[in-house]
């Protein structure tokens, strides 16, 4: 068998013999999916005409301002 110069990680080359033992590798495993949360979201319209006091109570949450 003969030796061929190959290069690894970062570059560096290094040294290795060619033939079928060099390419023997374990086959990566195949991972689950993994499922993803699903969610419901729904929005609801209020077109409800609103007095001036009625907005500020919406806005400020009910606490009043100084």
């Amino acid at each position: 068998m003969s030796e061929v110069i190959r290069y690894g990680a970062g570059g560096k080359p290094y040294r290795g013999n060619v033939g079928k033992h060099s390419t023997d590798v374990e086959a990566t495993p195949v991972e689950p999916e993994v499922e993803t949360a699903q969610m419901e979201m729904n929005f609801i319209e209020d077109d409800t005409p609103l007095t001036d006091e009625q907005v500020v109570t919406k806005t400020k949450k009910g606490k009043k301002t100084k």
